[in-house]
């Protein structure tokens, strides 16, 4: 009977938000058409960062004061994943960049560094559900990475890609307190007074944020479009192989150091899974607004690849979880 709820939950988050899940589909979809119809998208230049700020809004009413607590309770867990988020994925961005990216354009390097900056993503809650990790964990590394993203991502991309293109770090900082910061503190204040009344929109929320991120992914890829036609299958190669290297990096590098700090498994793949996963419509838009529309690229890809292979990746971990002998 303790598995009804969980396998209730899995089954409504499919149905209800298959949308979501097919959130690379919607990406790849809308690529060609932003390309070949980009007036369809460039006059809604005035509207990427308000809808972006929607999206964290979003997010924002799912949390609450209390989801806080845990980081309390389990501080060691909180700085680990902290500190594996915003040291693998920005060094490994920066690595993957220079490697992959040195015959072309330094926007692309400047935009993977940026994606690897940036916090981790909404959907790692529901990927860490997926693998049978802890949730709780999971949603406190979310909640406090929205909360310092905007002090950290401005600095880290300033240090790790400043020598390499000029990086406006007072520029960078008010668009993320803009798009991230003010709008999950009001989500968080709303979802506290008015929970209730919120819960008949909370499930269509997913959907909203895909819909969403995608439009933005579509007047990227429109606001460059002439670059993209010029870029050649090469480019396009190379972009798939750094976010396949990016996201990997992640999920290795992210569970090998929790368990340098003898977490137990579930513990491990939770680190791995909120280390891997990167808000890249989030990054997407900072790239646009710091860069020319082809540093947006690598984000883009990243979005696509991430969202391919995480549940392969959640299903491999939830059956290590599952067959792996207790931590002793």
């Amino acid at each position: 009977m303790a598995e009804l709820p969980a396998r209730f939950f899995s089954y409504l988050y499919f149905k209800v938000n298959w949308i979501s899940n097919l959130l690379w589909f919607w990406t790849l979809l809308i690529t060609p058409v932003a390309i070949f119809f980009p007036d369809v998208f460039i006059p809604f230049r005035a509207l990427i960062k308000p809808l972006l700020g929607s999206v964290i809004l979003a997010m924002g009413l799912t949390l609450k004061f209390e989801d806080f607590k845990p980081i309390l309770l389990q501080p060691k867990k909180v700085l680990v994943g902290i500190l594996s988020q915003y040291t693998v994925m920005p060094l490994s961005g920066l690595l993957i960049g220079l490697l992959l990216f040195h015959n072309l354009p330094k926007d692309f390097i400047a935009g993977q560094i940026l994606t690897g900056s940036c916090p981790t993503g909404v959907v790692s809650n529901v990927y860490n559900f997926l693998a049978q990790a802890s949730v709780a964990l999971s949603i406190s590394l979310s909640a406090i990475n929205t909360v310092i993203a905007p002090f950290l991502t401005p600095y880290i991309t300033a240090v790790l890609a400043g020598k390499i293109i000029h990086v406006d770090i007072n520029k960078l900082f008010i668009d993320m307190i803009q798009v991230t910061l003010l709008p999950v503190c009001l989500g968080i204040i709303i979802n506290s007074f008015f929970e209730k009344r919120l819960q008949k929109i909370k499930s269509f929320l997913p959907i909203y944020s895909t819909l969403t991120v995608v439009f933005i992914i579509g007047f990227v890829v429109a606001s460059g479009h002439e670059k993209i036609l010029t870029l050649g299958y090469k480019a396009l190669f190379l972009l798939f192989w750094a976010s396949f290297f990016h996201l990997s990096f992640g999920y290795i590098l992210g569970y090998m150091i929790a368990k340098l700090f003898n977490f137990e498994e579930k513990y491990a793949v939770t680190v791995s899974i909120e280390t891997a996963m990167q808000n890249s419509g989030l990054a997407t838009v900072l790239a646009l607004s710091q860069w020319r529309g082809v540093a947006a690229f690598p984000a883009i890809t990243y979005s696509v690849v991430q969202n391919i292979f995480g549940p392969f990746v959640c299903n491999m971990f939830r059956n290590r979880i599952f067959l792996r002998p207790p931590d002793l």
